[in-house]
């Protein structure tokens, strides 16, 4: 089955297809993955929307892969291995990584992807503790810092994602996606930025928050189940060959997204 780019108007046919996986549909996120990526899709042998779907995200040296998704009639014919082997080809010689689920960490490391960390999401409507919060800020203010905590110019990225959260020394974003607003990327300088910037954003948006702290950060995962964000399955995060991600990981407490 031939792979092909993806336009706009396949988009709501992705959000269909991660509904049969029982993932949250999501149309902001795959316009945004459309936006400064590419996404990757199969038709459907028999006509009714994708068959198999896959985004990839290059910035600079490094590259995402994320919203690998096969429809449950088209599994076990190998189509989530070659839709995710032609997004490595795409991405050439970049460092590329990407977050598994416990049923595709299988497949991913068969293809020489190696465990490096990883984070956990956490969905829930934010219990505010009182502590100090992050003001609005601006591009400008978050661009360097980026920089610095992910190796690589995600401006295209960081353009695209509204008004940032700002402390000295860090920020935070948060994206509506629909269902949720997302909180991250969260890059900062301490824990206690971090938590600043969960806050900041939380307490600026209705309904529920989500945030992906990094596993490198085990007293910021204790602060946000305590403030009534649950849980949900861990993300292990996989560099294709072990290689290593540039930037600084110490300010990277948890990513916009597991996709980017």
């Amino acid at each position: 089955m031939e792979i092909r780019i993806l336009g706009a108007a396949d988009l709501p046919a992705c959000s269909e297809l991660a509904e049969t996986r029982s993932w949250p549909r999501e149309p902001p996120k795959w316009t945004l993955l459309h936006d400064v990526g590419q996404v990757f899709g199969v038709d459907a042998p028999d006509g009714a929307g994708l068959a198999a779907t896959c985004a990839l995200v290059p910035f600079g040296s490094v590259a995402s892969i994320s919203m690998v998704l096969v429809a449950p009639r088209y599994e076990r014919q190998g189509l989530g291995r070659a839709i995710t082997a032609h997004a490595v080809a795409v991405a050439g010689d970049r460092v590329v990584w990407l977050h598994a689920s416990k049923f595709g960490r299988p497949l991913y490391e068969s293809m020489g992807f190696v465990a490096d960390g990883g984070c956990q999401g956490h969905v829930g409507k934010f219990a505010d503790d009182g502590g100090p919060g992050a003001v609005p800020g601006s591009l400008p203010d978050v661009v360097a810092l980026d920089l610095a905590a992910q190796g690589v110019d995600r401006r295209p990225l960081l353009e695209r994602l509204g008004t940032p959260f700002v402390v000295d020394g860090g920020f935070a974003f948060g994206v509506d996606l629909g269902h949720v607003t997302v909180i991250g990327p969260v890059v900062a300088r301490s824990e206690e930025q971090a938590k600043a910037l969960i806050r900041g954003v939380a307490r600026s948006v209705p309904g529920e928050v989500r945030v992906d702290p990094d596993f490198r950060f085990p007293g910021l995962i204790e602060w946000v189940r305590e403030r009534g964000l649950v849980p949900g399955a861990p993300a292990p995060r996989l560099v294709l060959d072990g290689r290593s991600l540039p930037g600084d990981p110490s300010m990277r407490f948890a990513p916009f997204t597991r996709a980017m």
